[in-house]
């Protein structure tokens, strides 16, 4: 695996696919975690929730 690409919301209207960091198992304290899976995703759809924020009806920063 050489990329790792993210929708990304970029303002009202507006959503981008950019290359995204690679996910690190890593605990709040900050130290790498014992024990976890990292899950590949094969496909994804956008929710109704987040059509209010495509669509400029949130307040939800840029």
């Amino acid at each position: 695996m050489d990329e790792n690409r993210g929708v990304v919301y970029t303002d009202s209207g507006s959503v981008e696919v950019r290359q995204i960091d690679f996910p690190k198992l890593i605990d709040p304290l900050g130290r790498t975690a014992q024990h976890g899976v990292i899950l590949r995703v094969i496909s994804t759809n956008i929710c109704g929730s987040d059509q209010h924020m495509v669509r400029g009806r949130t307040a939800a920063p840029d």
